[in-house]
């Protein structure tokens, strides 16, 4: 998922989210994200109850020796959601309001976007994504789509800016070179573009939803990894005070 948003490029509205992580954009082409009080879920939540019980640590699941909370799939091929992903190592929120895009921004919410601990810490190490990497994308309106300037922005005791409101939906990008091969080794699934509960399951999207905006504008291995280069970074040693 390198890092250019796909905003930025060719004016597509995909992101995020798989680095050419991450987006992970749930990369639908809606004109514009439903507001928080009027979201509703595309569907109701689905109860998963025959899917497998989540593996967990280093090589747990040998299709991805190199991670430790792997993608776990339904007898269909369909991909869990993600337990307990907000756990996970943070690597970035990026964000495109409606403010600064006339009102009609396809992805108008914070993208904050998680991955597994071993695929951050194999990514540090190697500069590549092992295969089973998820890049979780969940997605956060601002807290006042209006906000008090002509764009949306508002100023709390911190100064002008904008700030986190209501969770809004989840994407999941995941590298598996067997199941993906023909999308440059990355699906891509959303679990709703709505408030939770997100979807127990998720089918992978179409090609002209998701992958093919990442295939066209993210520039590292199908992520936009330059939004997320200041967090994938190591912090340089501290130093003393003066």
């Amino acid at each position: 998922m390198s890092i250019n948003h796909s905003r930025f490029q060719n004016g597509l509205g995909c992101i995020a989210l798989s680095m050419s992580f991450f987006v992970l954009a749930g990369c639908t082409n809606q004109a514009a994200e439903p507001s928080v009080a009027s979201a509703a879920p595309v569907a109701a939540p689905v109860v998963a109850a025959a899917a497998p019980a989540p593996a967990s640590g280093l090589g747990s699941d040998p299709a991805y020796p190199e991670i430790d909370i792997p993608p776990v799939w339904s007898p269909e091929g369909h991909l869990i959601q993600p337990k307990d992903f907000r756990e996970m190592v943070f690597i970035g929120a990026p964000l495109t309001p409606h403010g600064l895009n006339d009102g009609k921004s396809n992805f108008p919410e914070f993208h904050n976007v998680y991955v597994q601990p071993a695929a951050f810490k194999a990514y540090r190490a190697t500069g590549k994504w092992p295969e089973g990497t998820m890049m979780i994308k969940e997605l956060q309106l601002v807290d006042d789509p209006k906000g008090d300037f002509p764009d949306g922005s508002r100023v709390l005791p911190s100064g002008r800016g904008y700030f986190p409101g209501a969770v809004n939906g989840l994407d999941v990008s995941v590298k598996d070179s067997k199941r993906f091969a023909d999308t440059n080794n990355w699906g891509y699934f959303n679990f709703n573009h709505a408030p939770p509960p997100y979807l127990a399951e998720a089918a992978v999207k179409p090609v002209g939803e998701c992958a093919g905006c990442h295939i066209a504008n993210a520039d590292e291995d199908m992520v936009y990894v330059k939004l997320y280069e200041s967090i994938l970074a190591p912090l340089p040693l501290p130093v003393a005070a003066n």
